[in-house]
């Protein structure tokens, strides 16, 4: 339960950061909310997975505003 709860943490907050940085808040949402779907079916550490996924698509969002 507590897992679920981290998950719509890091959704929210990789949308807040996404219309900080003038991006969709609700695409960065998704892509996390994907990303942590998918970290929930490669990785059997509970808590690592999200911190990864969430790790994962800020640097997404980082290497993509570059260009």
């Amino acid at each position: 339960m507590f897992e679920l709860i981290l998950v719509v943490a890091a959704c929210i907050g990789m949308s807040r950061v996404a219309e900080e940085d003038q991006k969709s808040g609700f695409m960065w949402g998704g892509i996390t909310l994907i990303l942590c779907i998918v970290s929930m079916a490669l990785i059997p550490l509970p808590f690592l997975r999200i911190l990864l996924a969430g790790v994962a698509t800020f640097i997404l969002m980082v290497v993509t505003s570059k260009n």
